[in-house]
C-alpha cells in the first residue's frame, strides 16, 4: 500500500517539516505495510528571506503547477491507497482545491490536515479565506483538525465522520534523555516575525530581564536582516540573545537546558515545540490560540492572551519567582504527553484513516 503525504519537509527546520520528517522516519523504521512518498511542499524561499507578496503568488504559482505535475505522475506509475495534503492556509488553499480535485478525479482517497488555528477567526468574519478552506475541505474525504475550535467549526458544517479531531504526535524515543542541567535561560523557538509575538516578549524582558541576575532570554529562529534590526534596536538589555536558527537537535538541547519556554505568538496550529517542551520537562507560557490551550490544559502551562505584554510579564514572573510552580507543571505535563501524544498512538490513527 502507498500513501503519498504533500506536506514541506526539512530544511528549514519548522513545526510541519519536523513533524512530516518524523512520519515518514517511523513509517519507515515501523511499517513494513504501507509506504509513504512524500512531495514537499517548503517554499523556495521563506518570508524571514525577504520573500515578497510577488514571489508568493507568482512564485507559489510555479511551485502549485510543479507539486500538480509531481502528482499525477506518481498516480499513472503508483497504485495509491491516499493523499494525505497539510495545509498553513491563506493563498496554499488555491494549491490545496487543485490538488484534492486532481485526486478526487483520479479517484485517490484525500486527507486534508489543516495545520493553522485561524479557523474559527475566519469563520467569524466569513472571509474569502474561508469560502475557500470550506471548498477544499468540501472535497476532502476527511479532514484532520489539531484544535478543539477548528473541529467544532468544521463539523458544525460538515457531515458526521468527516471531520475528525487528532493532536500532533511527540517521537519521545528520539528524544535525549533528560540529564541536562537547568540553566538561568528563557527561551523562544520559532520564526523571528511579529505575529510570533517577538516585540511582545522584547518589552516583557526589558521590563524585567534585570531583576533576574544572570538570566539569559534566548531567541532561537531565522529572521529577515530588516526586522531583526528592528527588534535589537528594541532591546535594552544585554540578556537578549539572538542564536539565529539551529538545527533541531541542537534547538532540543537549548529547551532541555532552558527553565521556560515562552511562544507568545498570535496564531498558531499545533506547535510541536510546546510538546517537545513537556516531554524535557521545560514549562511553558503559550497564547490561547490554536491548539496550545487544549495542549496546557489541566495544569500543564501557563495560557496568556496574545499581544498582551502584561499578562506576558506577569506569567514569566509567576514562573521564575516559584521554582516548585515550574517542576509541578512539568510533571503534570509529562504525564499528560505519554498518555495523549506518543507518536505510536498517533500513526496508528493515521494509518486507519488512510486505510480505512
Amino acid at each position: 500500500m502507498k500513501v503519498v503525504l504533500i506536506s514541506p519537509a526539512p530544511p528549514p527546520y519548522g513545526g510541519i517539516a519536523n513533524w512530516t520528517r518524523m512520519i515518514l522516519r517511523y513509517n519507515k523504521e515501523n511499517d513494513n505495510e504501507l509506504d509513504l512518498i512524500n512531495i514537499n511542499i517548503a517554499p523556495k524561499t521563506r518570508s524571514t528571506e525577504g520573500r515578497t507578496l510577488y514571489e508568493r503568488i507568482f512564485g507559489g504559482g510555479i511551485e502549485m503547477i510543479y507539486h500538480l505535475k509531481k502528482l499525477n505522475i506518481i498516480a499513472k506509475k503508483e497504485k495509491l491507497e491516499a493523499i494525505h495534503l497539510t495545509t498553513s492556509g491563506q493563498f496554499a488553499i488555491i494549491r490545496d482545491i487543485l490538488l484534492l480535485s486532481l485526486a478526487k478525479y483520479k479517484g485517490i482517497k484525500t486527507i486534508y490536515h489543516i495545520r493553522f488555528g485561524r479557523v474559527s477567526e475566519i469563520y467569524k468574519m466569513n472571509t474569502i479565506e474561508w469560502k475557500l478552506l470550506q471548498k477544499a475541505v468540501a472535497l476532502s474525504n476527511v479532514t484532520i483538525s489539531l484544535d478543539s475550535k477548528t473541529y467544532s467549526v468544521l463539523n458544525s458544517k460538515f457531515i458526521d465522520g468527516k471531520i475528525v479531531h487528532l493532536a500532533n504526535p511527540i517521537d519521545i524515543e528520539q528524544l535525549p534523555k533528560i540529564s541536562y542541567k537547568k540553566r538561568k535561560q528563557v527561551v523562544f523557538v520559532g520564526w523571528v516575525i511579529k505575529t510570533k509575538g517577538i516585540e511582545e516578549l522584547i518589552r516583557a524582558w526589558n521590563e524585567i530581564g534585570a531583576d533576574y541576575d544572570g538570566y539569559t532570554l534566548l531567541i532561537i529562529g531565522p529572521a529577515e536582516e530588516q526586522y531583526k534590526k528592528k527588534i535589537q534596536n528594541m532591546c535594552k538589555l544585554d540578556s537578549i540573545v539572538f542564536s539565529g536558527e539551529k538545527n533541531h537537535e541542537d534547538t532540543i538541547k537549548e529547551i532541555a537546558e532552558s527553565e521556560i519556554l515562552v511562544l507568545p505568538s498570535y496564531t498558531e496550529g499545533f506547535p510541536n515545540v510546546i510538546i517537545e517542551s513537556m516531554a524535557l520537562n521545560t514549562p511553558v507560557i503559550g497564547t490561547d490560540v490554536g491548539a496550545i490551550a487544549d495542549i496546557l490544559s489541566l495544569d500543564c502551562g501557563i495560557v496568556i492572551e496574545p499581544r498582551n505584554t502584561k499578562d506576558l510579564i506577569n506569567s514569566l514572573r509567576k514562573l521564575l519567582n516559584n521554582e516548585v510552580l515550574r517542576d509541578d507543571i512539568a510533571k503534570n505535563a509529562s504525564r499528560k504527553l505519554i498518555s495523549n501524544y506518543s507518536l505510536e498512538v498517533i500513526y496508528k490513527k493515521y494509518k486507519e484513516i488512510w486505510v480505512k
